[in-house]
């Protein structure tokens, strides 16, 4: 029980939770899906009077106060950066993911069960399907989970108005929330008697009232037509295919990306995947509906119920996208922590969800080499000390000492939720902090600003990481005997994305293959706002070249080095490379020496 777990065996599961999150925030993700996000962003930092979304209006409220935030404390918005992007969007996710995993833990300590050694405890905590689908993509899958557990709640316990309430506000998250209606239903059918006739105005009441309140910005600018069609009617034609990457009975019958009103049988016109697949989801709707009306016992057999509308809306349904399974797994999770079914039901749930949003998003990166590289170091060290070292003197060396006693009383019985705001608060702040130097520059009294001492919106190099004011290898910057103190080593493949500061008129750099790569060829490239504006020849071990461009009409600059051949010595070099407030002193070479 409760009171026979100290507390260093729980208060886990939010820091943990939390220190995942913002691993996997680094790793690469969705480009495409996060230009939606910048894209609406930036038109609602002008109002809602411009933008143009077909999603629910809980999302663009959230951009909307991020917009203010941003605005009041003069940074540019959206950031531009994708880990910082997928951080400030996906706050609301981070905080129903802690909810989930702060209740996971609570369910399995009131059960008795350790949750550090429950395979369910970590099936959450490092769940591959929340962390792909939320901090590496950028998705808001999750969002809509908490309303959609209250409204099952309530209408389990006969609170309908709550109940009408919720289901409303998980409908303004996201409109896959859809799915669980039928057990409502079926809940509300099983109460519903004629001397409680006033529960169906009550749960109407409550659900009109959220649906009211979050399109008021809409209504309040004439809109509310436009936006909902958008957000609930309009999607039903711009993906007009059986199975869009989700694995399922299409998948096998149709093939991936198929037109779904085509004939599965020649010249029967009934058996296409949209009018089969609503029709075999209909008959599960009404099935689990049914069900839900001849009465549930226990609140597990709710949650089994909502289970099976998610497979059958996944499994059967046309125009299924890869993540429209991800819902099962938190409904999994509090189902197998609470003990109503066997956690394998989990585990096959995260599998799943996992793998088929993997094979649409490969993991790429050096974030995931790097975080891997310390997993297994990890691993390794771990397994030295459990299986090589002897036990008790692991024990004696960990013992903590008297004056450090009272401190590891304190951080162990600290509330896991304190530990996770303190993590997520500080790690904000670093953001905005980096966001503040990258909108305000530090000229130097020549009106110069290196680049090695600016921070970069994106970096992406095939072998080893941006080095500042040394070469990719390690070594001082050298170009064909030059040595320069200022600059950047990268490898080719790289490409190194800046924002452009305010009263950045030119850009200018020296450039050449370092020492340590004298075999190799490359070509250099210079991209404005992403277009292609300079290009070098082939560059090989020889004097460093020089280029000056305008860049005063412009947001960014990416900078691409592009091997020739075997890029096995690619090592390149970015010297001087800087923004000038005014014309550059070209061919003023401040190298350290010859």
């Amino acid at each position: 029980m409760l009171k026979d777990l100290s507390p260093a065996q729980r208060n886990w599961a939010m820091p943990l939770c939390t220190l995942f999150f913002f691993c996997a925030l680094f790793w690469n993700g969705h480009g495409g899906d996060l230009g939606y996000w910048s894209d609406w962003m930036a038109a609602l930092s002008q109002g809602y009077g411009h933008i143009q979304a077909n999603y629910p209006p809980m999302l663009l409220h959230w951009f909307w106060l991020l917009a203010q935030l941003f605005d009041a404390l003069n940074l540019e918005y959206p950031p531009a950066s994708p880990m910082q992007l997928k951080f400030f969007v996906l706050l609301p996710v981070l905080a129903t993911q802690l909810w989930l995993c702060q209740q996971v833990e609570r369910l399995l300590v009131e059960r008795g069960i350790e949750p550090l050694r429950s395979p369910v405890f970590w099936s959450v905590v490092a769940s591959p399907a929340l962390l792909l689908d939320g901090p590496v993509w950028g998705q808001v899958d999750l969002l809509p989970f908490l309303p959609m557990w209250i409204s099952l709640v309530c209408a389990f316990r006969a609170r309908f108005f709550a109940a009408g309430a919720a289901f409303a506000l998980a409908l303004v998250w996201k409109f896959q929330a859809i799915v669980i209606l039928p057990v409502l239903a079926g809940l509300f059918m099983h109460r519903w008697r004629l001397r409680t006739w006033h529960y169906a105005p009550r749960a109407l009441a409550g659900f009109l009232l959220v649906g009211f309140v979050a399109f008021l910005p809409f209504i309040w600018v004439g809109r509310f037509q436009e936006m909902f069609h958008a957000a609930y009617l309009g999607n039903a034609d711009i993906f007009p295919f059986s199975t869009m990457n989700a694995a399922n009975l299409w998948f096998l019958l149709a093939g991936n990306n198929t037109d779904m009103h085509l004939p599965l049988i020649p010249g029967v016109g009934w058996a296409t995947p949209q009018k089969l697949g609503l029709g075999l989801f209909l008959l599960v709707s009404v099935l689990c509906m049914a069900r839900a009306w001849v009465g549930c016992r226990r609140f597990g057999e709710v949650v089994g119920l909502s289970m099976v509308m998610l497979l059958g809306f996944f499994a059967l349904a046309p125009s299924m996208h890869e993540r429209y399974l991800f819902l099962m797994v938190p409904f999994a999770a509090l189902g197998c922590a609470r003990g109503y079914f066997h956690g394998v039901w989990l585990h096959l749930a995260n599998l799943v969800v996992a793998l088929n949003i993997v094979l649409v998003l490969p993991l790429a990166g050096h974030a995931v080499w790097q975080q891997l590289s310390w997993l297994v170091l990890g691993v390794g060290l771990a397994a030295l000390m459990v299986f090589v070292l002897p036990a008790a003197r692991i024990a004696a060396l960990l013992r903590p000492r008297a004056g450090t006693r009272y401190f590891t009383s304190v951080l162990c019985r600290l509330h896991g939720g304190a530990v996770a705001a303190l993590m997520v608060f500080t790690f904000a702040g670093v953001e905005l902090h980096q966001l503040h130097r990258l909108n305000h520059a530090n000229w130097d009294e020549r009106g110069r600003l290196y680049l090695s001492d600016y921070r970069e919106l994106s970096v992406e190099q095939q072998w080893g990481r941006l080095s500042r004011d040394r070469a990719v290898s390690d070594e001082p910057l050298d170009i064909h005997g030059h040595r320069f103190d200022k600059g950047l080593g990268v490898h080719a493949y790289s490409q190194v994305v800046f924002r452009i500061p305010e009263g950045a008129r030119y850009f200018h750099s020296f450039y050449g293959l370092n020492r340590s790569g004298e075999r190799g060829r490359v070509r250099f490239r210079i991209l404005l706002d992403g277009r292609p504006v300079w290009q070098s020849g082939i560059v090989g071990w020889q004097a460093p070249g020089e280029v000056v461009l305008p860049v005063d009409n412009a947001q960014t600059l990416s900078l691409q080095v592009h091997g020739v051949g075997d890029i096995s010595s690619d090592h390149a070099n970015w010297a001087e490379a800087g923004f000038w407030q005014g014309i550059p002193e070209r061919g003023a070479l401040t190298m350290a020496r010859r």
